[in-house]
C-alpha cells in the first residue's frame, strides 16, 4: 500500500517538492530531518513543545545532556562526577574551562544563574518555571514575592493612569504588608461596623461568595474614584521593590563560586536532578540579552515589575540596540530561521567537543503536512522523519513490524494521548460547564471502549491504558489501576449528577487540533458519548496555535491532549495536575494530591517516595479523572539507512551531536 501511495501522490507533490529546492539558498545541509510544524519558540525559558525542546537542546548545552541512546543524563557543561551532599541538597559543579558561547566567551556559573533566573522570573517565566521553584531551595518564597509585588504593580500603574482595576487587584492592594495607604484609602471607601473599620474585607463564610466577590468589587471601585495620589504610590514602591530584588534573589540556592564552579542547594532531596539539568528549560543564557531588556531607569523591570526582553532576541539576524544576535553554547548555532520553511543549524565553531561532529550544518525542514515530509523522505530530500502519524500509518507500522521496511522504527514512547476536562470554569462561550463536576467527568471516562479506538481507528498497536504514568515505565513504580468501560455505572454516575439519560446537560464542545487521526479519534469519542450517555457533542478542529491558545486559557469543555515525560520519573506526568504546574492546562486542584506530591518530595526511601506517588496517580485515575487516559503513543520514525547516531527511544530525545552521514 505505501508503494502506491507514493505512486500516486509523487506526481502532485513533485511540484511542491521542486518549488522547495528552488527556495533554498546556499549550499544543501549535510543532514536534513522533518518537521509538521513550525517553531513556536526558542527561549528557553518560555519553551515547552518538543520540536522547540528539540532544536533547544542542541544549540544550547546545560550542566547535563542526553546519551543518545538511553537518553541518561552524562557530561555537558559540567563535569562529572558531581559533588553531591550526603543529604543529597546540595550540588557543586565543576564547569569545563573550554566551555565557549558560539562567539567564543566562555561559559561561566554566573550565566548559569542568569538563564535559570529567567525561568522563575514574572514577565519570562514559563510553564516549566516549577522545575526551579518546587526544587531550589528559595526559589519559592522569591517566586511569591515577585508575584504579589507585580500584582500590586500592576494595580497601581492602572490607578495612576486613570484606568479601573478588578476585584483581585484591588484584593493584592489591600493583601500587600506594609501598603498602609490602601487601608487608610479603604477606611474612607464603604461604611463597614466600627469594630471592624481597620480589619481588611475577608473571605465570605460558606455560601456568600457573591457578597466577599462584590466587597471586593466595591473596593476596587473605590480606589479608581478616590483621590490619592497612586503615582507617587507606584513610585515609592516600584523604587523600593527594585532596589530590594537582588538581595531577595541572593537566598536563593544557586550560587557561583568561582568562575567555573556553581553550587546548586535543593529545598530537598530530588533523585533526578541531574536528568532535570539536562532539560531545555535550565540552560545558561549569554549576557547579551540584556541588551534587549525593556526596563525603566536601568532597574531591569518594567513599570509593572515584570521581567521583559524584545522577543526576537532568539533571532540569529537580529541587530536592534546593538545585539549581536543570537549567542549559543551547544554544539550547534542558529544560522537560519525561515519562518514556515526551515531552520538551518551550523556548528558552534567554539564547541568544545566540535573535532567530534559528525555533520557541520543540519536543516530542520518544515512541510505543510506529514504526506508531503513523508513523499520528501522517499525522494532523498530528508534524511530523518520524527513524525509519521498519517491516516495509512498501520499499513507501514505493519511493513516495519514484519522487517519489510528495515529503515522504519515503532518504539513505544515514553508519552500519553489522553484528553482534558475543564475541571475549573462554570461556564465555557456562555454555557455551563457541568465537567466541574466529578462524577461528570467519570461518566465521560467509564462510557468510552478504548479498544474500539485503538483497534479499530487507529490499528497501530498503540497499549491502551487507564493511567497517565506509562505502565511499565519507571521500575518499581505500583501503578494503580484506572477506570474500566462501564456504560451502565457511567449512566449511573451521569445521574447522580443530575442529568438521567442526558437530560439537562449542555452540548458538549470536544477541542483538537485540526489532523485526521485526532478528528477520527474525537468522532468515535462523540458518538459513544451520544449514544450511552444521551448527550449532544460538538466537534471543533482548529489550527495548532489557536488550538494551544484555547487550551492554555481553558476555553474548552474537553480538549485533545498529549504528554511525553521530560525526566524519568512519575512526577514528570503527575505534576500537570499540581495546582498552579504551568502546564495544568486543564485547571484541577486538590489538596489531597498536592499534598501527597508534596509528601513525596520529601520522602528518602524510594519504595515509600513510589507508594506515594502512586496514591497520588490513584485520585486522579480512578476517584477525579481531570483526564481521559486513552492509550500510551508509539511512534512510527523512519531513518536512512546511511544514518549514523540516531536512535529512536521511548522519550524521541535526539542529541545532534552524534549525528551523521556514512553512504
Amino acid at each position: 500500500m505505501f508503494r502506491t501511495v507514493i505512486v500516486v501522490c509523487v506526481v502532485l507533490l513533485a511540484a511542491i517538492l521542486a518549488s522547495y529546492r528552488l527556495a533554498e539558498e546556499g549550499p544543501q545541509a549535510d543532514f536534513r530531518y522533518a518537521n509538521a510544524t513550525g517553531i513556536s519558540t526558542l527561549d528557553p525559558a518560555r519553551i515547552s513543545h518538543s520540536h522547540d525542546i528539540r532544536i533547544a537542546i542542541n544549540i544550547w548545552e546545560g550542566l547535563t545532556t542526553y546519551h543518545p541512546k538511553t537518553t541518561e543524563a552524562v557530561e555537558g557543561v559540567a563535569r562529572f562526577p558531581v559533588d553531591v551532599s550526603a543529604d543529597g541538597c546540595v550540588y557543586t559543579f565543576d564547569l569545563r574551562a573550554d566551555a565557549r558561547w558560539s562567539n567564543g566567551d566562555p561559559v561561566t556559573a554566573t550565566d548559569f544563574i542568569r538563564g535559570w533566573r529567567r525561568v522563575i522570573e514574572p514577565g519570562t517565566a514559563g510553564d516549566y518555571a516549577m522545575f526551579i521553584v518546587d526544587r531550589v531551595a528559595g526559589a519559592r518564597e522569591y517566586y511569591a514575592w515577585r508575584n504579589q509585588a507585580v500584582a500590586v504593580l500592576t494595580a497601581l500603574h492602572r490607578l495612576a493612569d486613570g484606568w479601573p482595576i478588578d476585584a483581585e487587584s484591588a484584593r493584592a492592594l489591600y493583601d500587600h504588608a506594609g501598603d498602609a495607604f490602601v487601608r487608610d484609602v479603604y477606611d474612607g471607601l464603604e461604611p463597614t461596623e466600627p469594630a471592624n473599620r481597620s480589619v481588611r474585607p475577608a473571605r465570605s463564610p460558606a455560601g456568600h461568595a457573591q457578597d466577599a466577590d462584590d466587597r471586593w468589587q466595591r473596593l476596587a471601585d473605590g480606589l479608581a474614584s478616590s483621590d490619592h495620589d497612586w503615582r507617587a504610590a507606584h513610585e515609592g514602591f516600584f523604587r523600593l521593590h527594585a532596589a530590594r530584588r537582588d538581595a531577595r534573589f541572593a537566598a536563593v540556592g544557586l550560587q557561583a563560586l568561582s568562575r567555573h564552579r556553581l553550587r546548586v542547594t535543593l529545598a530537598r532531596p530530588c533523585p533526578y536532578f541531574l536528568d532535570l539539568c539536562a532539560f531545555a528549560t535550565l540552560v545558561p543564557c549569554h549576557a547579551s540579552i540584556e541588551r534587549l531588556r525593556e526596563q525603566v531607569d536601568a532597574t531591569g523591570l518594567t513599570s509593572e515589575g515584570l521581567v521583559v526582553y524584545d522577543p526576537q532576541w532568539t533571532k540569529p539576524d537580529y541587530r536592534r540596540n546593538g545585539y549581536p544576535g543570537l549567542i549559543t553554547n551547544g554544539p550547534y548555532r542558529l544560522k537560519v530561521w525561515a519562518f514556515k520553511r526551515r531552520i538551518r543549524l551550523e556548528a558552534n565553531p567554539h564547541f568544545w567537543g566540535l573535532d567530534r561532529l559528525r555533520c557541520r550544518t543540519i536543516d530542520m525542514v518544515e512541510f505543510a503536512d506529514l504526506n508531503t515530509s513523508i513523499m520528501a523522505y522517499e525522494a532523498g530530500d530528508v534524511d530523518f522523519l520524527i513524525d509519521m502519524q498519517v491516516e495509512y500509518d498501520h499499513e507501514l507500522i505493519r511493513m516495519a513490524r514484519s522487517g519489510a521496511r528495515p529503515d522504519l522504527h515503532v518504539p513505544v514512547a515514553f508519552g500519553m494521548y489522553f484528553l482534558l476536562f475543564n475541571c475549573q470554569s462554570p461556564t465555557v462561550k456562555g454555557r455551563p460547564n457541568p465537567f466541574v463536576d466529578a462524577r461528570v467527568r467519570k461518566a465521560f471516562v467509564s462510557a468510552v471502549d478504548k479498544y474500539a479506538i485503538v483497534n479499530n481507528v487507529l490499528q497501530r498497536g498503540d497499549p491502551v491504558t487507564g493511567n497517565v504514568v506509562p505502565v511499565g515505565s519507571i521500575p518499581a513504580y505500583p501503578s494503580p489501576p484506572g477506570l474500566g468501560c462501564d456504560p451502565a455505572q457511567a449512566r449511573r454516575w451521569l445521574t447522580e449528577a443530575g442529568y438521567p439519560n442526558g437530560e439537562g446537560f449542555p452540548p458538549v464542545e470536544v477541542l483538537y487540533n485540526t489532523d485526521s487521526q485526532h478528528e477520527k479519534i474525537s468522532q468515535v469519542l462523540g458518538r459513544t458519548w451520544e449514544q450511552e450517555l444521551g448527550v449532544r457533542v460538538e466537534l471543533r478542529g482548529k489550527e495548532f496555535r489557536t488550538f494551544g491558545d484555547d487550551k492554555v486559557n481553558r476555553n474548552y469543555m474537553i480538549a485533545r491532549a498529549g504528554w511525553w515525560g521530560d525526566y524519568r520519573d512519575p512526577t514528570t506526568f503527575l505534576e500537570l495536575f499540581a495546582t498552579g504546574n504551568g502546564n495544568n492546562d486543564s485547571g484541577y486542584s486538590n489538596p489531597r494530591f498536592d499534598a501527597l506530591l508534596d509528601r513525596a518530595a520529601g520522602e528518602a526511601d524510594r519504595a515509600r517516595r513510589l507508594a506515594l506517588l502512586a496514591e497520588a496517580e490513584a485520585i486522579i485515575v480512578q476517584e477525579d479523572l481531570p483526564l481521559l487516559p486513552l492509550f500510551q503513543h508509539t511512534n512510527l520514525m523512519a531513518i536512512k539507512p546511511y544514518v549514523r547516531g540516531v536512535y529512536p527511544n521511548p522519550a524521541v530525545t535526539f542529541p545532534m551531536r552524534y549525528w551523521g552521514i556514512e553512504r
